[in-house]
């Protein structure tokens, strides 16, 4: 199928295990390009590891889409170091996310997005990251939680706040309504009605993958119909 069913209409969701695709590190890693595989060599093996399978399942992906060799993609990058495909009939648009094993993808057509998974960690300073990086009403909403809750609403919100920024193709900064913010300028606490002019541009979910992982997407616009797909071997042989 051209474009394997992609249009500007939907969304496609793939995740795996990257453990799963570990015998295939040699030719996942011969798929990469020389700047990939010196960022690769400067990793620790257990990151590296990471880092290719990462990268060869994306270059599959949008090899599968574009109707390319996997070898033969080319990539710019934006300031925020997010990826966009160059040489493509259609502007397939794209983002990765990657937390302890598990590697989650998002792609559509001219439209941006994000996606952002997190592994729940037990022993996160959730106070101080919500008081710095998270609106104030996240924060605010956070600390009428408790326990188990409060450590899956503070993620929650975390992968939503990654996933647009990963949108919008920005990098983390402290969020310029947070309680931080808010403390240091009174002048601000008068702003907070436009808490949600941010991101009025883009639809923000959650999303359950996985047990123990927190997910979130951030798309343009409006809402769009979401597939969700498990990858468990490469889309390229499959049409080779």
């Amino acid at each position: 199928i051209p474009m394997g069913g992609l249009n500007q209409a939907i969304i496609h969701i793939w995740h795996t295990n990257l453990e799963v695709h570990a015998h295939e590190y040699e030719l996942f890693k011969n798929w990469l390009s020389s700047e990939e595989k010196i960022r690769a060599e400067k990793l620790a093996p257990h990151y590296r590891l990471g880092f290719i399978i990462a990268r060869a399942v994306l270059r599959d992906l949008l090899a599968y889409y574009s109707e390319q060799y996997p070898q033969n993609l080319q990539f710019a990058y934006s300031d925020s170091g997010k990826p966009s495909l160059l040489n493509s009939k259609q502007r397939i648009e794209f983002n990765l996310s990657h937390s302890k094993n598990i590697l989650a993808y998002i792609f559509t057509i001219d439209t941006p997005v994000g996606i952002d998974i997190e592994y729940i960690n037990h022993r996160i300073h959730l106070d101080k990251i919500a008081y710095r990086f998270l609106p104030a009403y996240e924060y605010d909403r956070l600390q009428l939680l408790q326990g188990i809750k409060k450590l899956e609403g503070f993620f929650n919100a975390w992968v939503r706040n990654e996933a647009l920024i990963k949108a919008m193709g920005s990098t983390l900064q402290t969020h310029p309504y947070s309680r931080y913010k808010l403390s240091l300028n009174s002048h601000l606490s008068t702003l907070k009605h436009k808490k949600k002019g941010m991101n009025a541009q883009y639809t923000i979910s959650n999303l359950s993958l996985y047990p123990d992982f927190a997910t979130a997407i951030a798309i343009k616009g409006n809402e769009k119909p979401i597939v969700i797909k498990q990858y468990t071997k490469s889309m390229f042989k499959l049409n080779n």
